[in-house]
């Protein structure tokens, strides 16, 4: 399959920043307003760093993408000694101005630069690298890469991360809306069959939310990360899952989301973007099969998954199912691509994609 390119399709001023200004479109107000107002992720992490002063009291702390400082605020009022808050964005200037209005430019210090080529003014090394750098699906935004390189460079040995697991999932849906709206849709447009651009539109990785009770089969581990070993190449990958059906019912799609947690709290800290959960800037990604297909409580479907960076800071997944059971049958394999700007931000609904 041809893959898609990017200006074959408009999304306005949104795409402009993402695709032609990298790390510069986080300057952007509104982004950072979608993940302040995002209160499931912001008050997760405050509580998780206010719960657990003793962990930074007196402690020199790095905050990897500060973007516009929040994270970095909150280690300086949980007690640390110094918070180095680092920014590739120009954003970085804005930041600065946002610590010293709240009387904290004492302790934090804000560098503008990539993790790759700054240094730290007065440091060698920090006790806790504290970051918030998932993208969409977990691993795009290409972000984690550079978290792996801020440990390797800048944390002591025996230095925490916060957080320092993440676990991707996938599961098969019932998601019959978005189905309609994605892919049949084409099959007739005022009388016209279009089926060039129902293929294009099965070839995304749509971001929109799905309800706790959309999920055909439990979830598979796709993929553990442990941010205290994981190695570069380690990010991307290629994994078989097994799928089962816990209920009689249609599968229009498959779902991938992850689960975020600070180990090292006092007690366990675990932030969930599955359908279960409450919903998040992150919502999840759904991958479209090419017809629906019936399924039984029992059967399984089988298939294989990998995980791989497109287009610089972009995400594609390949992936291979197969299923025949005693409804019906599929067979899938394709290449899925999650864009930047390919979803608007808040408000989070369940009922409705976004």
């Amino acid at each position: 399959m041809d893959k898609i390119i990017q200006n074959d399709f408009t999304y306005g001023e949104h795409d402009d920043h993402f695709f032609n200004q990298g790390f510069n479109a986080y300057c952007r107000p509104d982004i950072q307003q979608s993940m302040l107002e995002d209160e499931v992720r912001t008050c997760f992490y405050r509580d998780a760093i206010y719960n657990n002063k003793h962990l930074f009291e007196d402690k020199v702390v790095m905050d990897f993408g500060c973007g516009s400082g929040i994270l970095s605020m909150f280690a300086a009022k949980a007690g640390a000694k110094k918070v180095f808050g680092v920014e590739a964005s120009d954003l970085a200037k804005t930041t600065k101005k946002n610590v010293k209005k709240n009387g904290l430019d004492h302790i934090i210090t804000i560098l503008e630069g990539k993790v790759e080529e700054i240094e730290l003014p007065g440091e060698d090394k920090v006790d806790i690298l504290l970051s918030e750098v998932m993208g969409v699906g977990l691993i795009h935004e290409g972000t984690l890469q550079s978290l792996v390189i801020a440990r390797d460079r800048f944390l002591k040995p025996g230095g925490i991360l916060f957080p320092d697991k993440n676990t991707l999932y996938i599961c098969a849906i019932e998601d019959k809306k978005m189905h309609d709206k994605h892919v049949s849709y084409w099959k007739n447009v005022n009388g016209f069959e279009m089926k060039a651009m129902a293929e294009a539109s099965k070839a995304y990785a749509w971001h929109h939310p799905i309800g706790p009770q959309q999920p055909v089969t439990d979830y598979y581990t796709l993929r553990e990360y442990d941010w205290n070993t994981c190695r570069l190449d380690e990010i991307f990958f290629t994994s078989p899952f097994k799928l089962k059906c816990n209920r009689k019912d249609t599968v229009h799609s498959l779902a991938v989301f992850f689960d975020c947690e600070f180990s090292a709290c006092s007690t366990k800290t675990v932030l969930s973007t599955g359908p279960e959960a409450p919903m998040t800037h992150w919502m999840q990604l759904t991958c479209h099969l090419d017809e629906p297909v019936e399924v039984d409580k029992g059967e399984e479907l089988e298939g294989t998954f990998t995980a791989k960076a497109y287009n610089g800071r972009d995400l594609e997944f390949d992936i291979d199912m197969d299923f025949k059971g005693t409804l019906g049958s599929t067979n899938l394999s394709r290449e899925f691509y999650y864009y930047w700007g390919m979803s608007s931000q808040m408000p989070y609904k369940k009922d409705e994609e976004i």
